[in-house]
């Protein structure tokens, strides 16, 4: 089973995680406020300490977080997302952002 990643732990991302969960993924979160991710830690999700953990930690990475800037915040720079993707790693934004945010993306 591929190591699965997600970066935004809120409403959706949360319920997405504690469904891989459900189903016995290996799932590896970051979540600006740790403690609203606390629930999917005690079943079973693996913490990282930044985006690009989650990345490097995982084979298949989703974000899934509010707008566009939240999005350059979680993959931009030395902690982000970009750092820790790899060749053979699969990245998809889920983001709630414009066409624009997601081909700079790209």
């Amino acid at each position: 089973m591929a190591r699965v990643g997600f970066v935004g732990l809120g409403v959706m991302g949360g319920q997405m995680v504690n469904r891989l969960l459900s189903k016995g993924h290996e799932v590896t979160g970051y979540n600006r406020t740790r403690s609203k991710a606390q629930w999917l830690i005690e079943k079973g999700m693996k913490w990282a300490d930044s985006p690009k953990e989650v990345a490097q930690a995982s084979d298949v990475i989703f974000a899934m977080v509010t707008n566009s800037a939240a999005l350059a915040a979680v993959t931009d720079g030395a902690d982000g997302i970009q750092s820790g993707l790899s060749a053979g790693k699969i990245f998809s934004d889920m983001s709630t952002v414009s066409p624009a945010a997601s081909r700079a993306l790209a």
